[in-house]
């Protein structure tokens, strides 16, 4: 279903009874096992392969979460889906503008070249009237606050992360020392750079999300206030093109944090977790071949070297 990740296949239910102008894709459990740091695919691969183009995509709920219009999504169309969190429905739901049915597919065929890596953000283009400042500013705040509870999940990998690698950074016992060759030693030993490394960056990846955008000490409580106190009754404001940016500019400081929190999240476990695992398995394997060649039948008795006395 995905071109550009072979072999890889979703689910997709074509305009279901709850949505007649969309589609519901299912991701397969086996899939969100298979990557658990991030899902191989964008939104706009999805997009792709279900024959939806820009034009016609209108708003997209990820694993059950509030609809997000697609002008609020279009700014990370492109970075890829997180894995679905906790008890989250395993599911992405699709609204497209109705069109006719075709053989096969759902709206109509996917264009030819469709590429969304230079896609414009509907935001950008600055509103013009009052009841659209606060359609804007009402989206950009829903959209960061949806982020900010995926970024929840993301933070409690960050943290298991951070606990595996601290674990790995250690010397070698006295047993692997004695197996392992030059080789391995300095394999591990470049290892250990790696996750004090990769342990740092997820330290602060987990400490810009605890005391930065998303905590009092940031812009979050006085953004709240005044969408509950002035965006959300429409209260009269004469301010409204000053907070329009401020709210946008969060939003986008939201999806770099997703970003990075993501990419921190990928780089431990590939350059940090894994690299220590290659090099303590190949370690292994030569603890025990070295057990292997320290035992022999002794009087019809295994029996260790170590334990047996010269005659």
């Amino acid at each position: 279903m995905i071109p550009r990740v072979p072999g890889l296949t979703l689910w997709a239910w074509f305009r279901p009874h709850q949505m007649p102008s969309g589609v519901r894709i299912g991701i397969p459990p086996e899939v969100c096992q298979r990557y658990p740091a991030g899902l191989p695919f964008t939104m706009a691969d999805l997009l792709l392969s279900a024959g939806i183009a820009m034009p016609q995509f209108q708003a997209v709920s990820l694993f059950g979460g509030a609809w997000q219009p697609a002008a609020a999504f279009a700014v990370y169309l492109n970075q890829p889906v997180p894995v679905p969190a906790g008890n989250a429905r395993s599911e992405i739901g699709l609204l497209a503008v109705e069109q006719a049915p075709v053989a096969g597919g759902f709206v109509s065929p996917p264009m030819a070249g469709f590429d969304t890596t230079d896609a414009v953000d509907p935001m950008e283009s600055a509103p013009t009237t009052s009841g659209q400042m606060y359609d804007r500013i009402e989206t950009a705040w829903k959209s960061a606050i949806q982020m900010e509870r995926q970024l929840a999940g993301v933070r409690q990998k960050l943290s298991g992360m951070l606990n595996s690698l601290n674990k790995l950074d250690r010397e070698l016992t006295p047993e692997e020392r004695l197996s392992a060759d030059r080789e391995d030693k300095d394999n591990w030993e470049e290892a250990r750079r790696w996750s004090r490394d990769l342990a740092a960056k997820c330290h602060r990846e987990i400490k810009q999300f605890d005391i930065g955008l998303t905590s009092a000490a940031g812009r979050k409580n006085s953004m709240q206030a005044f969408y509950e106190q002035v965006i959300e009754p429409r209260q009269p404001c004469s301010e409204l093109e000053t907070y329009r940016r401020e709210f946008e500019t969060y939003r986008k400081d939201m999806v770099n944090l997703q970003r990075a929190m993501t990419s921190a999240v990928q780089a431990a476990s590939q350059n940090g977790t894994q690299r220590a695992q290659r090099v303590l398995s190949s370690i292994g394997r030569k603890i025990r071949e070295r057990r292997r060649r320290m035992r022999e039948p002794v009087g019809g008795t295994n029996m260790d070297r170590s334990c047996r006395r010269k005659s």
